[in-house]
């Protein structure tokens, strides 16, 4: 009997070792496992990050890749205003070569005490407009300039000395001077806000904004650019779009 009650306690020893060992062993493995767990969260974390900033960059490359490709459309426009510009100017020439001209605007000379009348006034600074866009086209920007601003002197009001005033803006802008054509633009601005040059003129100042680095103003008149109802369906206006976002 005593034997047996000292094997059942040997047994009840053994038996009470071996649940502490795997009460003990279970704990190290569940340890272990959140361990792991918390490793792998961690990575997982980390990818997410790196995932939402390539997905950023990504985003920004495409917006900037818009922004060149609206700049790279602007200026094939651009150059095919050039094109067309010229070829009007040399269709005036050949007209003024075969005598056309003078019986189209049915011009009259007149004398130092003869006022020209409207007509004859007008025909004179489409004339002389065209002259000035030739001049701009060749680089002679001083030329141009000067031919701009009598017209613009001239009359004042109306399409024409709308765009005259724009073409002043370029004529400086191109030779350098960028502020007289800022100051220019601005006047066009003030003084004729729904003239079809305003998308364009915006857009330029944007853009010498930028130059001179201050984003306020670019942002102000990317803004302002985008808020112009006339504007809407203008390339300004799409590229304005794309830039905008990027600031």
């Amino acid at each position: 009997m005593k034997f047996l009650f000292l094997l059942f306690c040997l047994a009840l020893t053994m038996l009470s070792s071996c649940s502490s060992m795997t009460i003990l062993r279970t704990k190290e493995i569940k340890e272990a496992t959140d361990a792991s767990a918390a490793s792998v969260n961690r990575r997982l974390d980390s990818l997410v990050l790196v995932i939402d900033s390539l997905k950023f960059e990504q985003s920004k490359n495409m917006s900037r890749l818009k922004a060149d490709f609206s700049e790279l459309n602007y200026k094939i426009g651009e150059q095919g205003n050039k094109t067309e510009a010229r070829m009007e100017e040399i269709s005036y020439r050949l007209d003024r070569i075969l005598g056309l001209s003078q019986q189209k605007t049915g011009a009259k000379k007149t004398t130092g005490k003869e006022k020209p009348n409207e007509k004859t006034q007008n025909s004179e600074m489409e004339a002389l407009y065209n002259t000035s866009r030739s001049d701009y086209l060749k680089g002679e920007y001083a030329v141009a300039y000067n031919g701009f601003k009598e017209i613009y002197e001239t009359l004042k009001t109306g399409e024409m000395a709308e765009n005259a005033l724009y073409w002043m803006g370029m004529c400086m802008m191109d030779a350098g001077k960028k502020e007289n054509a800022e100051t220019l633009f601005k006047t066009l601005l003030d003084k004729y806000p729904q003239s079809s040059k305003v998308c364009a003129v915006n857009f330029k100042l944007a853009s010498m904004a930028e130059e001179a680095g201050n984003k306020a103003s670019q942002r102000a008149y990317l803004e302002k650019l985008l808020g112009t109802e006339h504007c809407v369906a203008s390339n300004e206006f799409q590229r304005a779009a794309d830039i905008l976002p990027t600031l």
